[in-house]
């Protein structure tokens, strides 16, 4: 029998399982495979979050390289979740991060929620086995107790009473759709235990260099000098097949300056290294704790 669950409205649910599809494209993936883990469903974990929620979907990797998690709580309980975007046209060339911090409280009330839904009993697989092959998934991360919970399911699954979400039964897939769907709006969730927001910096970024973009319609503006100490010919290392498209790494004090010279770029905007005739375009994706590196797939290993 399930009950009334008012902590969500079904606005703020839609808006994350729409999410959940990735930041540009319709999404389409098998659930991930964890590795093999012990009785209670966990493994050692990984460092720098608590929590990760992310989309898995059977897709070429440069089809997916700009996917971000729909939000990441680091060990230090910040919320990292996709900013505001202007709805204009060029938009920026990255999506903006916005931070909130958590207390132990909050994080107490969630760990909470997670056991009641039964996401903490050692089962893994909450797609319920009805995913249409290609279809999205979600990917849910837990680090409790110092072991992490790597979950499936399918975060459209969520039932509602009326208006209202409702409690699902423990480790179905609605209950894990449910429990995904609350973290849309951690403020009305967690309530006092949600810090106000402020923007987030990256530790890095991964950088996809290639042909300049697109510009159908004459938009575009002069070429900014090329941001990288390294030349573009050189930069990371050649995408297989692509010999003209090269994927890397910017950390450290090169990406914090890379942050200021992202502020004022826009999908269209064009960057001119002084050792080539033409000017490149670049495709950015932030990186966050967990991530793994994106340009592996895309190089070869």
């Amino acid at each position: 029998m399930r009950t009334p669950f008012a902590l969500l409205s079904g606005l703020a649910i839609v808006a994350l399982v729409a999410a959940a599809c990735g930041a540009g494209s319709p999404a389409t993936s098998s659930p991930p495979s964890p590795s093999p883990t012990p009785p209670d469903g966990s493994t050692e974990p990984a460092a720098g979050f608590r929590l990760r929620l992310t989309t898995v979907q059977a897709l070429p990797p440069l089809e997916v390289f700009t996917w971000t998690p729909q939000i990441v709580i680091t060990d230090d309980l910040v919320a990292i979740q996709a900013g505001a975007i202007p709805l204009i046209f060029p938009g920026p060339l990255t999506t903006p991060l916005i931070g909130t911090q958590l207390t132990e409280e909050a994080w107490a009330k969630l760990v909470s929620e997670a056991k009641a839904a039964g996401l903490l009993s050692g089962k893994t697989d909450f797609t319920g086995g009805a995913l249409p092959p290609g279809a999205a998934a979600g990917r849910l991360q837990l680090v409790i107790e110092g072991r992490t919970h790597d979950l499936s399911g399918d975060p459209s699954r969520v039932a509602f009473c009326g208006e209202t979400l409702c409690r699902a039964e423990p480790a179905t897939p609605e209950a894990f759709a449910t429990f995904v769907s609350l973290l849309g709006d951690l403020p009305r969730w967690l309530g006092a235990g949600v810090g106000a927001q402020a923007p987030r910096t990256p530790s890095g970024y991964a950088v996809l260099v290639g042909p300049p973009p697109p510009d159908e319609q004459g938009l575009a503006v002069a070429p900014r000098p090329w941001p990288f100490e390294t030349r573009a010919a050189d930069f990371g290392r050649p995408l297989t097949g692509q010999p003209e498209r090269r994927c890397g790494i910017v950390a450290g004090a090169e990406a914090a300056a890379f942050t200021v010279t992202l502020r004022n770029a826009t999908q269209l905007t064009t960057w001119q290294d002084p050792a080539l005739a033409d000017p490149v375009g670049l495709t950015v994706r932030p990186l966050l704790p967990g991530d793994d590196d994106p340009c592996v797939p895309l190089v070869g290993g």
